[in-house]
């Protein structure tokens, strides 16, 4: 997937001021996610980095569940990061997950929601693993493969152009983070459907979080009403028996720990 990084930015500074109205499926996805991480993780680590942190939403979870850690709430939308809640043991930081700015093996957790779908997995994941103590571990979420495989197919009928981002699979994800010499690799994926009074709601919930297309080999005009009833009629072969338009998300969680050994010397992809 070749992505336009400036205009992922961009999308989410403007979505800010709607986004938790929106982000629905964000909001689910951290719920499972912290219960995942409170199962595994009963000691309170010392610093935690919640990268891609939006507005905050997990910050008062993780101080609830470790009151004695201190948070860098992180992100590379400022608009998002102005709305993290404010608390004496959370610093806030306008950073890409690309070159995360922080010091190298300073945190003992880095919690992800939902981020790394907009990156370069590779890139992304070296720097968590820059970031990590020996012994710290990451949980994250991100999206799969068969993600809004609905709205794929009914676009495929239309043209051959990428009007949905195209994500890696959970396996992947998995094998790239062993490769990188990460260990105790958890990855698992579960999909979560959404439904919608009509196709247009779709993607104008996809556009009110930030999270529409922006593929740079996309189309970039405005749909036409003849566009908009071809795709309704595609799509319509998925609708529920109450006339709902169905969504479905694969969302992938990643767990993994860097090796208490780790000497954090520069990395080499394993072959």
């Amino acid at each position: 997937m070749s992505l336009e990084h400036h205009l992922i930015q961009a999308s989410f500074d403007q979505a800010a001021d709607q986004y938790e109205q929106h982000a629905v499926l964000q909001k689910e996805s951290l719920l499972r996610l912290l219960e995942r991480l409170g199962d595994d993780l009963k000691t309170a680590p010392g610093q935690i980095l919640d990268l891609g942190c939006g507005t905050g939403w997990a910050v008062p979870e993780l101080l609830r569940m470790y009151p004695e850690s201190q948070l860098i709430a992180a992100d590379f939308a400022p608009s998002m990061v102005a709305k993290v809640p404010e608390h004496p043991q959370v610093t806030t930081r306008v950073t890409d997950a690309h070159a995360i700015d922080v010091h190298a093996q300073s945190c003992d957790l880095v919690f992800s929601n939902l981020m790394m779908q907009w990156c370069d997995e590779s890139t992304v994941l070296q720097e968590i693993k820059r970031a990590l103590k020996p012994g710290g571990i990451v949980h994250l979420t991100t999206m799969g493969e068969h993600t809004l495989h609905e709205l794929k197919h009914a676009w495929a009928g239309i043209d051959d152009k990428p009007h949905v981002n195209q994500f890696v699979p959970a396996a992947q994800i998995a094998d790239l983070a062993m490769r990188l010499g990460f260990e105790d690799v958890i990855a698992d994926s579960e999909f979560i459907t959404m439904t919608y009074a009509n196709v247009v709601d779709v993607m104008r919930d996809l556009k009110n979080i930030g999270a529409h297309n922006v593929d740079h080999n996309r189309h970039k005009g405005l749909m036409s009403a003849k566009v908009i009833k071809q795709l309704t009629q595609n799509y319509a072969e998925f609708r529920s028996e109450d006339g709902l338009f169905p969504a479905t998300y694969e969302l992938v969680y990643l767990r993994a720990r860097k090796p208490a050994d780790d000497k954090g010397l520069p990395l080499k992809i394993k072959s």
